[in-house]
């Protein structure tokens, strides 16, 4: 199932928040970019596997560091939910701590 040609609300879970309002104001603004272009098509990136299993992973550059955005689709609510935005430097651990 492809939900090309629809955008898709973009919505972050409260940790992910909390963890944004962190960054710097040009990496918000690179992060609020590269959602907008993950809700055109969110399906086109991977699907995590095991106990991450529909999570997926968005991987973007910023300033020389490597940062990912894992999501949930929410199709029924034709909505994404950011539950981490985070470098690459122990992303999958802490994902795995929120998901739980």
């Amino acid at each position: 199932m492809s939900g090309e040609g629809k955008l898709y609300q973009i919505l972050m879970s409260p940790s992910a928040h909390r963890r944004y309002r962190k960054f710097n104001l040009h990496l918000q603004r690179k992060i609020k970019e590269e959602a907008r272009k993950l809700s055109e098509d969110p399906y086109r990136y991977e699907e995590l596997k095991g106990s991450l299993k529909g999570i997926r992973s968005y991987h973007f550059d910023y300033k020389n560091t490597q940062y990912r955005i894992a999501y949930r689709i929410v199709e029924d609510k034709n909505r994404i939910e950011i539950v981490l935005v985070k470098s690459r430097k122990s992303f999958y651990e802490i994902l795995r701590r929120i998901i739980r």
